[in-house]
């Protein structure tokens, strides 16, 4: 089974336009906030040990006196050319916002459109979900202005994800999930796998909504499912072939 192994590190960065502004820390979905202790000026760091798509989710709360207009604006630094990634950007009422896949980012820097900015009032927030599919070994840092307005930079975070392969006798097999974002007909395509491959399906908070064997090539209807952020996990015999982070929205 090939292995990844990934280290994604958080780097904040407060600019003196939004020193003291923005509370910066982890998104907790059941709480609809954040989290933990304040990620202003630290290092965020995590390891995975599994194929797939690998990310962070942040929240950004308004603890200024003010109303703010908020946009995202992601910077690719250094790239990995067989990599994708693509993040979403919202605010409470919706969390997981707008979403915006590769093909859409396709400038850098990339900004947020101005007609999806949003209005954060004093003690609320905004959250950014941004996930990277990687393929094969590579460093990849990526940084994501905090836009007041339609120009001003406040706040940054920089994500560095670092994956070292394993070579075993699957490397060459490839697992495919899309569209993502998905509306009705999530496709997975398992090519080179020659047995029922075990899919189960969990939202933000671990509840299951899908856990079904399926052939190698699969179409799972999520119509019925609430708006919001997924995971899958595909395995074969109990070993995790891959896990993908999708976003269903309607």
């Amino acid at each position: 089974m090939k292995k990844i192994y990934s280290l994604v590190i958080v780097a904040l960065v407060t600019w003196s336009a939004g020193f003291g502004q923005t509370e910066i820390k982890l998104w907790d979905a059941g709480s609809q906030s954040g989290i933990g202790n304040m990620l202003n000026g630290t290092d965020y760091t995590y390891a995975v040990s599994s194929d797939g798509t690998h990310g962070v989710t942040i929240n950004f709360k308004n603890v200024s006196a003010t109303n703010k207009t908020w946009k995202m604006e992601r910077y690719r630094i250094t790239d990995v050319a067989s990599w994708t990634d693509y993040l979403c950007w919202g605010a409470p009422g919706d969390p997981f916002g707008q979403c915006y896949t590769a093909p859409i980012m396709s400038t850098n820097p990339w900004t947020s459109p101005a007609q999806y900015s949003l209005d954060i009032a004093p003690g609320e927030s905004a959250n950014l979900i941004a996930d990277t599919d990687t393929d094969g070994s590579g460093t990849e840092r990526y940084r994501f202005y905090l836009i007041e307005g339609q120009s001003t930079r406040v706040d940054s975070v920089d994500v560095i994800i670092t994956s070292v392969l394993g070579v075993n006798k699957n490397e060459n097999k490839e697992i495919s999930v899309y569209p993502n974002p998905v509306n009705s007909l999530l496709t997975i395509n398992a090519a080179g796998y020659d047995t029922d491959l075990s899919i189960r399906i969990t939202d933000v908070l671990g509840k299951v909504v899908y856990d079904e064997i399926q052939s190698p090539f699969a179409k799972i209807d999520v119509s019925n499912f609430k708006n919001g952020v997924y995971l899958v996990a595909i395995t074969d015999k109990n070993k995790i072939l891959q896990t993908k982070r999708i976003v269903v929205k309607h």
